[in-house]
């Protein structure tokens, strides 16, 4: 798909006219040529795709006019991947989930730590799904990554768990393992764990650890919350198929050669 990509929060059936409004009408009035019988696109951020025909461009005042041609869901991605952690400061957060959402991420919990120093705002979801729609734009990713409520620890954990998802948390120590190593033993739903700029508290470490966490390294270097995050998705994003494990999360006699 070369054609542009819009977002309409709800999609008409095949042969149905909508009008393109707001924000969306606003960007293509003034970053696209559009004229009528071009071909664009559109999708609602919960895998619904449709191709449309441009009949009308009314520009910024009236928005644009367009008729469905066809349309249809698009698979929920798989794995799931779990975003959670604690929030960087000014625009950093931008960053973050910018690049996050178009390496996949399919949920974000900010954290809140023992050692936080930046707190949600009442405004922080609305800017964050802007930011998060405009990256699915970018990458073609047809799923919104769902922005859950600041929580702790614990209850991410937990919560996490209980679906079934493996848990990993960025920690530097002797017990912990490598990147590569978390990838393969991760065969399916991953959380993914980043602490605040003072790092986890023992007592946080020992709690995700208590519920059945894991523990990973990212090197010897210290690095930025946005950064590590970014990282681990990557890896995780672009990972090769990993080995066989057990119920336990061991790999299997076979892979041990």
């Amino acid at each position: 798909m070369t054609e542009p990509l819009f977002y309409a929060a709800r999609l008409a059936d095949p042969g149905a006219i909508m009008v393109i409004a707001g924000d969306e009408a606003r960007h293509a009035a003034a970053s696209r040529r559009l004229k009528s019988g071009d071909t664009l696109w559109l999708f609602d951020g919960n895998g619904s795709l449709a191709r449309t025909i441009l009949l009308k461009a009314g520009g910024r005042r009236h928005g644009l006019e367009v008729r469905i041609e066809d349309r249809r869901t698009e698979p929920a991605p798989r794995p799931e991947r779990h975003l959670a952690c604690a929030l960087p400061k000014g625009d950093r957060q931008s960053v973050l989930l910018d690049m996050a959402t178009q390496l996949g991420v399919t949920r974000f919990t900010p954290l809140e730590c023992e050692r936080s120093v930046v707190k949600a705002g009442g405004n922080s979801p609305g800017r964050w799904r802007k930011i998060c729609l405009e990256a699915c734009k970018q990458s073609r990713r047809f799923y919104l990554p769902v922005i859950e409520s600041p929580t702790t620890v614990q209850d991410v954990t937990t919560k996490a768990i209980a679906r079934g998802s493996r848990v990993w948390v960025a920690h530097p120590g002797e017990e912990s393992v490598t990147v590569i190593d978390a990838v393969n033993h991760t065969p399916g739903d991953v959380t993914l764990l980043i602490g605040p700029e003072g790092g986890f508290t023992h007592e946080e470490i020992g709690l995700a650890v208590g519920y059945g966490a894991g523990v990973l390294r990212l090197g010897n270097s210290i690095l930025r919350i946005e950064t590590a995050a970014v990282a681990l998705i990557a890896a995780f994003a672009i990972s090769p198929r990993p080995h066989p494990v057990n119920p336990r999360g061991e790999l299997s006699p076979a892979d041990l050669g």
